[in-house]
């Protein structure tokens, strides 16, 4: 059925069969996903909490979590009460998921604007969406359910933000100075953002970084707190493999103005903050590359983002265009070119720069190039004498 991890998979499995009482009703549709008549699964959040318990007690979280993920209870056709609602933060990749997926449904095949999700740009590549919260699930509102309601996005988001308010919020734990990492146990530590006065609880100043690796984790640190803001990203790193992810970038800004944080290499934190951002763009990519790949086909190859550390300590990014393969490449640092005679790794911009029109590029996101051809050899030469590759 799937192939990342057998010991969960087959639980999985078995699980799902008893709970559907039909396998034919079961289809994989990548290695992180699963579809279970109508419905669309997700594993990755599933694995990732499946891991972290002790092995006596995986298998029964497991039969006690999947009857509500394979029959949700079912979001009211009529808004009698808005008190469920909450606002999420959450990547731009999970909305781009979910448009992949209704493009190659079987049973919605078109691209029915009703089965997209309205949401609020929160700042780079996060956005704010609507959520109905119950004891045992969390559903996306997406634009059917506004329209059966017959409400708007931008009417109902001040009453989620306001409800989440009113739920107790414990604070912070100091990690240093200035810089501060959020105590709540919920699935609302970065929504709470939405909340102009949360940060100020703080203590702090204005403008911040803030990184939200998970629902569940939010560190903070003061802009000019170079120490406080290395701090927050070292702990980023031991968020990585939780569930729920949501973004490894730091941003910077206030409430309601959040930005990409970009660090010079003089300033002490760069190191790590240029290593985050790169695996954060590799995540968004994995996210959707399957995916993709699945609505594509096997006529183009989706490319892989690799991060490569420098003999001198500085990360990059990578992704291959090997000769006689289609593919849509990310955008990375360096490209490197394989043929059967040999390897060419360059930047990006020079092999842009050299091969032209053999590079085109997409309405994809995140950003991808369409590559068929392949440069002559004597391209390759220049490039190899060029770069020193």
């Amino acid at each position: 059925m799937f192939r990342r991890q057998k010991g969960f998979d087959t639980e999985l499995r078995r699980l799902l069969i008893e709970l559907t009482e039909d396998q034919a009703d079961i289809r994989p549709l990548d290695d992180d996903t699963v579809q279970v008549g109508e419905l669309v699964i997700g594993l990755a959040n599933l694995r990732a909490r499946w891991n972290q318990l002790p092995m006596p007690d995986r298998t029964p979280w497991l039969r006690e979590t999947l009857p509500s993920l394979v029959s949700p209870p079912p979001i009211p056709a009529r808004l009698q009460s808005t008190r469920p609602l909450r606002p999420g933060i959450r990547p731009r990749a999970m909305l781009e998921a979910a448009r992949l997926a209704n493009l190659g449904s079987e049973i919605h095949p078109e691209r029915d604007h009703r089965a997209l999700i309205p949401h609020r740009p929160f700042g780079a590549d996060l956005v704010t969406v609507l959520l109905w919260d119950t004891e045992t699930t969390m559903s996306v509102i997406d634009q059917a359910q506004l329209d059966d309601w017959g409400a708007e996005f931008d009417d109902l988001l001040p009453v989620a933000v306001d409800n989440l308010s009113e739920l107790p919020a414990s604070g912070w734990t100091s990690i240093y100075k200035q810089a501060y990492t959020s105590t709540e146990a919920d699935d609302y530590a970065g929504a709470r953002m939405l909340d102009p006065h949360f940060l100020g609880t703080t203590g702090l100043e204005g403008e911040l970084v803030v990184l939200h690796p998970n629902r569940s984790r939010l560190l903070v640190a003061a802009v000019d707190d170079a120490k406080g803001i290395a701090k927050a990203c070292e702990a980023v790193f031991e968020e990585l493999g939780a569930p729920s992810p949501v973004s490894l970038r730091p941003l910077v800004g206030r409430p309601g103005n959040w930005r990409t944080l970009v660090l010079p290499p003089s300033h002490p934190a760069h190191a790590i903050w240029q290593r985050l951002t790169h695996l954060d763009r590799q995540m968004i990519h994995n996210r959707l590359r399957q995916p993709l790949q699945h609505l594509l086909g096997q006529d183009v190859s989706v490319g892989e983002h690799e991060v490569v550390e420098s003999p001198d300590g500085a990360y990059h990014s990578v992704t291959t265009w090997a000769e006689g393969v289609p593919s849509l490449l990310p955008r990375t640092d360096l490209i490197r070119l394989e043929t059967e005679w040999g390897v060419v790794t360059a930047p990006w911009d020079e092999v842009r720069q050299q091969v032209g029109p053999l590079m085109e590029p997409t309405e994809h996101y995140p950003e991808l190039w369409r590559v068929v051809d392949f440069p002559r050899p004597q391209l390759l030469s220049q490039l190899r004498h060029t770069t020193g590759a």
